[in-house]
């Protein structure tokens, strides 16, 4: 206000723009332009008008949200039904695989091997010569991990002179007090 009491003129507002605020700045004040203490002197309507601008897009914000995060956008697919046995979709997916040939040495078989705790940490277990000769050396690797299953290191042990078609028994004290399981992951033998 002037200090004669004559309202002061609202800016003029240039463009299109400012054209759409001053109807924007209509709606929400009402009649602020004449009465200094417009803002106590405000009807309910204009209060609720306040809170609708405000509010509306918050909510319909919010609203996508809660459906984008219950996957309401998201295209469902149906599961295909497989008409052919799990045999027949192996052999599709893998065409080649009766030409693959793995070497492995079965001249030594690991019976069984478990890390033993009862006198310091150790390696027990029980290997067997498969074949009908004599085995001079033959060395296991093992990897031993821990109870969550992370790898600790690996350790060798060497045997001599396996008979044949016997089984033998080996023990192999380990530094790693914290081995739990025990793979095996090579079998040399001499």
């Amino acid at each position: 206000m002037k200090p004669a009491g004559q309202p002061v003129a609202a800016p003029q507002r240039k463009g299109w723009l400012g054209r759409l605020r001053a109807r924007l700045d209509r709606f929400l004040a009402g009649d602020a332009q004449s009465d200094p203490l417009y803002l106590t002197h405000r009807t309910i309507g204009q209060r609720l008008r306040v809170v609708a601008v405000i509010g509306t897009p918050c909510l319909v914000v919010a609203g996508l949200m809660a459906l984008a995060l219950t996957n309401y956008f998201v295209k469902k697919t149906p599961v295909p039904k497989l008409d052919m046995s799990p045999g027949e979709l192996a052999a599709k997916m893998l065409p080649n695989m009766d030409h693959i040939k793995l070497d492995t040495n079965r001249d030594v078989d690991v019976m069984e091997v478990h890390v033993d705790h009862t006198k310091g940490a150790a390696l027990t277990g029980t290997v067997m010569n498969n074949t009908n000769h004599e085995i001079q050396t033959a060395e296991i690797i093992f990897d031993l991990t821990d109870s969550t299953g992370s790898q600790l290191g690996g350790v060798s042990q060497k045997l001599e002179n396996l008979a044949p078609q016997i089984r033998q028994n080996f023990r192999l004290p380990i530094e790693q007090t914290n081995a739990r399981f025990v793979l095996v992951r090579e079998v040399k033998t001499r």
